[in-house]
């Protein structure tokens, strides 16, 4: 109950505050974030690290981190004043470079699956696609907390998206798609290596969700890579690619596997162009198992 009335006290002091002021607010707020939380500092700086490679220095390491966090606390600025937010104001700081796309992959009749990373502001892009007139559906983690949940889902309804829960989302999207709707689906996820689909990302192994490349190959959803870019003057770019085009085979697990290696590899070049940008506070990159002792015996 305590978080919950944290974050209407949050949202209420934001909204009041110019947005030049709301950013700085948050942008000390991170550093002290980055400083006190070992954890989720721990878990960025090894992110970064694979990101960038070998080549880059600890110190460069640590303060891209430390700027992703801090583009992080500029996006829960602009979600918590989306009450604030106005029609033309969505209208002016998105952007997207191509709608056809999505034209193109609704025009099967099947939806589309949209995916992406958590990069920029996904919100107010979701936010300008319902303004433009498509439906969008998409999936989301639920707070423990109900009225917080309540809050902040009805922040993205707000937005003109609807929610489908992650818990229950298995009936759900499939009802999105034969409605020929657009469901978006955040590809970063970590996943246990059990539960996961391994793939390669920046010449390390991950697992992350086979939803979207099981859904596209079951149901023939197009799939569309899209990556949110914050600019200089803090509007926001959405890149549209061509949809994935990719032929089964009869092997249904290798399909998946291959299918969401091309997604990975359509989406991980916008985290290589804007790695500050990415917003991952958990590991998403498993730690190297360590080879087993040798009996002495």
């Amino acid at each position: 109950m305590i978080l919950y009335w944290l974050v209407r006290a949050c949202s209420f002091l934001l909204a009041s505050l110019p947005l030049s002021a709301a950013y700085a607010l948050a942008n000390r707020a991170a550093a002290l974030t980055f400083l006190f939380w070992r954890e989720g500092r721990a878990n960025m700086i090894d992110n970064m690290a694979h990101v960038l490679g070998t080549e880059a220095s600890a110190q460069t390491v640590r303060a891209t981190a430390l700027k992703a966090l801090r583009n992080y606390g500029k996006y829960l600025v602009e979600f918590l004043r989306v009450p604030k937010l106005t029609p033309q104001e969505l209208l002016d700081r998105v952007t997207f470079t191509d709608f056809r796309p999505f034209d193109e992959a609704l025009a099967g009749g099947k939806g589309a699956i949209v995916v992406g990373l958590h990069m920029g502001n996904w919100d107010l892009a979701g936010g300008l696609l319902t303004r433009k007139g498509y439906h969008l559906d998409g999936i989301a983690d639920s707070f423990s907390n109900r009225r917080l949940n309540g809050y902040v889902q009805g922040l993205r309804n707000r937005l003109g998206m609807q929610v489908i829960p992650r818990e229950s989302a298995a009936r759900r999207v499939l009802q999105a798609l034969r409605r020929n709707e657009i469901l978006a689906i955040a590809m970063d996820r970590p996943m246990s290596r059990e539960e996961g689909v391994r793939v390669t990302i920046f010449g390390s192994t991950a697992y992350v969700p086979a939803g979207a490349a099981t859904l596209s190959l079951r149901t023939g959803a197009p799939i569309i890579p899209v990556g949110v870019v914050r600019l200089p003057d803090n509007r926001f770019l959405c890149v549209v690619d061509r949809c994935i085009c990719y032929e089964p085979t009869d092997n249904d697990e290798e399909d998946i596997r291959a299918l969401t290696q091309r997604i990975m590899d359509a989406l991980v070049r916008w985290v290589k162009q804007n790695p500050d940008q990415w917003f991952m506070f958990r590991r998403m990159w498993p730690a190297p198992e360590t080879a087993p002792e040798l009996s002495s015996t």
